[in-house]
C-alpha cells in the first residue's frame, strides 16, 4: 500500500504563515502537519508515502517520504496533483490532503474497509465547526449518505444542516477496481471538455468533484464514518484557534495528540 499526501498549493489562505514555507509545514502542537500524518502512517504500517509538492518543493524533503513535483501546480488543483503520482497508484493507494492530521483510529477505519473507494467522514463535525467558524454553514459542505453508507451527493453548498450527514475528511482510499474507476473518471471529464460540475475546468478540479463523477456514474462510494479525530488548518483565523487550543490541552476534545 501507498500514501500520497497532496501537498502542492501555496495555501494563500494561511498567509503570511505560509510566506516562507509550504502549507504543510505549518507546526501545530509540536509537530509540523506533515509530521503529523507521517507519524501516524507510520504507526500503521504505511511506509511508501509520496508527497505531491508544488509551492517551495525543495522545503518538502522530509525523511521517509518520496516527492513528486507537480509543475503546474499554480494552475491545477488537487486531482492534478493526484495525478502527477499516477504511476504510483499500484492497487491500493491513500490519499490525504496536506493541511489535515488525524488519529491512528481514523486511518485504521479506512484499512478496515473492503471497498474499491472508501472515504473518511467526520460525523461529530459541528462541534468543531462552531469553534473554527462564526458561521458552520459557511464553510461545510453537503454530504448525503444512502444504503450501506453510500455518498449520495458531496461537496455542494448546503442551505441547511439537514443537508450535512457528516463531514468529509480529505483522507480516503482506492483499490482494486477503485485505481481503474478513478483513472476513467478524469479521463471522462477531459474528453467530454466539460467543467466538474459545471463549475470548475476540469485541471482545477477537487478531490470532491472527483468523488461526485464517480458517483453519478454508478460507482460506489462508501463513506467509513469517524466521530472527530480529525484537525484541518485552512485559515489564519483557524491556526490561532486551534493552536490555542493545543496549549490549553482542550484539544483532546477534537484530536488527541498521543493517538
Amino acid at each position: 500500500m501507498k500514501a500520497i499526501i497532496l501537498a502542492a498549493g501555496r495555501g494563500s489562505r494561511l498567509h503570511p504563515y505560509t510566506e516562507n514555507h509550504p502549507k504543510c509545514l505549518t507546526v501545530l502542537g509540536d509537530k509540523t502537519l506533515i509530521d503529523w500524518q507521517v507519524r501516524t502512517l507510520s504507526s500503521c504500517g504505511v511506509s511508501d508515502i509520496i508527497i505531491v509538492t508544488g509551492y517551495m518543493n525543495e522545503m518538502l524533503k522530509i525523511t521517509g517520504t518520496n516527492q513528486i513535483y507537480n509543475p503546474k501546480w499554480e494552475t491545477t488543483n488537487m486531482v492534478e496533483s493526484l495525478f502527477c503520482a499516477e504511476n504510483n497508484f499500484g492497487n491500493d493507494v491513500l490519499v490525504s490532503y496536506g493541511d489535515i492530521i488525524y488519529e491512528r483510529q481514523v486511518l485504521e477505519s479506512l484499512l478496515k474497509s473492503s471497498a474499491d473507494i472508501s472515504v473518511a467522514l467526520n460525523s461529530q463535525w459541528y462541534k468543531l465547526w462552531k469553534i473554527r467558524f462564526n458561521d458552520p454553514l459557511s464553510d461545510a459542505e453537503t454530504l448525503k449518505l444512502g444504503p450501506d453508507n453510500q455518498i449520495m451527493e458531496i461537496g455542494n453548498v448546503p442551505s441547511s444542516i439537514h443537508e450535512i450527514e457528516s463531514q468529509y475528511m480529505g483522507i480516503m482510499r482506492f483499490r482494486g477496481a477503485g485505481i481503474q474507476a478513478i483513472k476513467t473518471a478524469r479521463q471522462r471529464m477531459f474528453a467530454d471538455h466539460r467543467p466538474w460540475k459545471e463549475k470548475r475546468p476540469a485541471a482545477k478540479a477537487y478531490m470532491t468533484d472527483l468523488l461526485t463523477e464517480l458517483i453519478d456514474s454508478g460507482q460506489k462510494v462508501h463513506g467509513v464514518e469517524n466521530s472527530g479525530g480529525w484537525l484541518e488548518i485552512d485559515t489564519v483565523d483557524d491556526y490561532k484557534k486551534i493552536s490555542a487550543l493545543f496549549e490549553t490541552g482542550n484539544i483532546k476534545e477534537f484530536f488527541d495528540p498521543s493517538l
